[in-house]
């Protein structure tokens, strides 16, 4: 996997591009239960061009993969075509000492997003779930970490090391428009329950850590970190109410980006299971 993604990287970046949109179209015509479900979701989202907006995501996410082979972790890169916005909502956040909590979905270039916040301001704990293949895995923490990001895997992520990282100022990044089968709270999210975790609403409570929402926005001139204003858990409420007031708030921003944006969601993924 490692000699194939080498290879990949050395090639001119229209090449592989064209390669990657040949593959997408091929995952396209070649899983229809996966087309399916992705048009079935934007036509529940937002019920209009959903088979347009399909296709659009598919190419977006081939586009999204040949960045990532080419300029995951290339520092020069970086600095040269990536700028941030919203830094002083970040600078304002750390200044409390109570640590941050960095959240936001499966929208934009979000691998490309951590890793030059990491390069360009301060590495960040990352949560992830593990590849299921283990070649594929080993490739992806390899390059994620190349950033200087670390990763809390979420099979051994627990409440005493995020707690940790927080008492120290540290940087937390989650995203948070997925969710387990075991997942309890339920939002609305373009008008449809979607389960939530509510473990970082938790600690947004429990220790009044800011929340802060970002996004990767790109266009022909380059890409740009867009950093919002911190959430805070509204602590005049009980923990039940405030946790899902916190998830409602985040996710009507996300809601906010995809409809600007809608191909670049992962709509592939269930988010009303």
């Amino acid at each position: 996997m490692k000699f194939l993604f080498n290879v990949l990287r050395v090639l001119p970046k229209p090449v592989l591009r064209i390669i990657l949109y040949v593959f997408a179209f091929i995952l396209f015509c070649a899983m229809p239960k996966r087309r399916k479900l992705t048009q079935n979701n934007i036509r529940l989202a937002l019920g209009e061009n959903y088979k347009k907006t399909t296709i659009k995501t598919f190419f977006y996410f081939s586009n999204m993969v040949s960045d990532n082979i080419k300029h995951l972790g290339d520092e020069k890169f970086i600095r040269k075509h990536i700028k941030i916005t919203g830094l002083e909502h970040f600078n304002y956040a750390k200044s409390l000492n109570r640590g941050v909590i960095f959240t936001t979905a499966h929208f934009g270039n979000w691998e490309m997003m951590v890793c030059a916040f990491a390069l360009l301001v301060e590495p960040v704990f990352v949560v992830v779930r593990p590849i299921d293949n283990g070649s594929v895995n080993r490739l992806v923490e390899e390059k994620r970490t190349s950033c200087g990001n670390k990763l809390l895997l979420t099979k051994n992520a627990n409440a005493f090391n995020f707690l940790k990282i927080l008492k120290k100022n540290g940087i937390l990044g989650i995203l948070t428009d997925q969710a387990r089968r075991d997942d309890k709270m339920k939002i609305k999210f373009f008008g449809r329950d979607a389960r939530v975790a509510e473990g970082m609403a938790a600690f947004a409570y429990r220790l009044d850590v800011p929340v802060l929402t970002a996004y990767m926005k790109e266009d022909k001139n380059g890409s740009e970190i867009v950093i919002e204003k911190p959430i805070f858990a509204d602590k005049s409420l009980g923990f039940k109410d405030s946790a899902k007031k916190l998830m409602e708030d985040i996710h009507k921003r996300y809601e906010n980006w995809i409809r600007k944006e809608p191909e670049k969601y992962l709509w592939m993924h269930n988010r009303w299971k």
